[in-house]
């Protein structure tokens, strides 16, 4: 009798665990160490950049979002209206927009409870819709505006207990299988990507949010595995037998989950694209985060885009600007490569704040070795009332950066 319920355990355990879409033995080898949805609104259309146009992105966070979050919607859609100006005087093209921080929702959603940074009535319900306002407004300036979720990370544990068992996440967490893990030293709660249930709710979200809302795309960055903790995933990792190797094993996890998310996404609309916001530390991403950056880059049906965040200086004695960028370049074949750029180091890392001019520059050395364009981080840095802030927006601004 304890032996058939041992093989009942197992058995459950393997169901809810899933199986990534095929063993190790078929793989490369790791590179060496080194409320109801609201529907489209009438008057907006996602844009459509010329092929040849470069990319030029700003990221607008959480943290960018959350002070026009905190007053009416009047004043939100004023505060991002001021945004959107701002973007398109400075010639930039396309915006990342925070919609998902911690598992919460900065939109209408079914799946995902009300980000905490959104106003709601007594009874929890969103008082207005940041991301349809965000798109309306992107797209009558003619802005590409691209929905920005974090996969993994959610709230903390006092947060996420606080809703409703309605949402998954929530059932998730006090049914205590697995799907919701903790991690020494971090506040956030996580998702556990080698469970099929949790990669289907993440593809999920994607795809309610592209059936809702005119977004050019959707993008995430690179909140992967929190840990190399073993803990972390060995209820999933125990019971399979497709591989030895843990490292191997979640790195098919993550692109089994990014698997999803494209498949997900292009079922509503091929031309909405998937952008992906890894490291630029290509050796980090494999060793900390299991994310097969390269896979990604050379096999379909992943992304259509990727944007490294190379937020390294051309001193950086670790990552030098320069050799990084061109080792993504070589890495890529026939993806879009948009590349990060770091606005938020001018005026706390002496090698942006002393070198006016370096993010254009660095800008100009992404086009000049065949990129697609740039994104820069973040949109408060960016628009910082300063002397040294105002030196180099008005060097983007010129006709240098193509």
């Amino acid at each position: 009798m304890k032996r058939t319920i041992i093989v009942l355990i197992l058995t459950a355990m393997m169901t809810a665990c899933g199986q990534t879409e095929s063993p190790v033995s078929e793989r490369r080898s790791v590179p060496l160490a080194g409320s109801s949805p609201v529907p489209f609104a009438e008057n907006t259309k996602p844009v459509q950049q010329e092929a040849d146009e470069p990319v030029k992105a700003v990221w607008l966070s959480y943290i960018d979002l959350a002070p026009l979050l905190s007053g009416t919607e009047n004043d939100f859609t004023a505060g991002f209206d001021e945004v959107c100006r701002n973007c398109k005087e400075l010639g930039l093209n396309t915006l990342y927009v925070h919609v998902r921080p911690f598992g919460d929702a900065l939109y209408r959603s079914e799946l995902f409870p009300p980000s905490e940074y959104v106003p709601r009535d007594s009874e929890g319900n969103i008082l207005f819709d940041p991301l349809e306002i965000m798109t309306e407004t992107a797209h009558s300036y003619e802005l590409s505006v691209h929905a920005w979720i974090n996969p993994l990370r959610l709230q903390s544990e006092d947060t996420l207990s606080s809703y409703p068992d309605s949402y998954q996440t929530v059932q998730w967490y006090e049914e205590g299988e697995g799907q919701v893990n903790f991690v020494e030293g971090d506040s956030h709660l996580w998702l556990d990507p080698s469970h099929s249930e949790v990669r289907k709710l993440i593809a999920d979200g994607a795809s309610e949010i592209c059936k809702n809302y005119d977004v050019d795309g959707i993008h995430y960055d690179d909140y992967f595995y929190p840990t190399t903790d073993a803990d972390f995933d060995v209820e999933c990792f125990s019971v399979q037998d497709s591989y030895s190797d843990l490292t191997q094993y979640r790195l098919d996890c993550v692109s089994e989950m990014c698997a999803e998310i494209y498949s997900s996404v292009k079922a509503v609309d091929e031309d909405i694209e998937v952008g992906i916001s890894p490291q630029g530390n290509i050796e980090n991403n494999y060793q900390y985060l299991y994310a097969d950056v390269e896979r990604w880059l050379t096999e379909d049906g992943y992304c259509d885009c990727m944007i490294p965040q190379i937020y390294y200086g051309y001193d950086n004695t670790v990552k030098p600007y320069l050799e990084t960028l061109n080792t993504w370049r070589a890495i890529n074949k026939e993806k879009k490569l948009v590349i990060g750029l770091a606005v938020y180091k001018i005026g706390s890392e002496d090698e942006f704040t002393d070198n006016a001019g370096i993010i254009c520059r660095q800008a100009e050395d992404a086009l000049n070795v065949g990129c697609q364009g740039y994104a820069l981080y973040n949109y408060i840095s960016l628009f910082e009332d300063s002397d040294r802030m105002s030196e180099e927006r008005s060097c983007i601004l010129s006709d240098s950066v193509v």
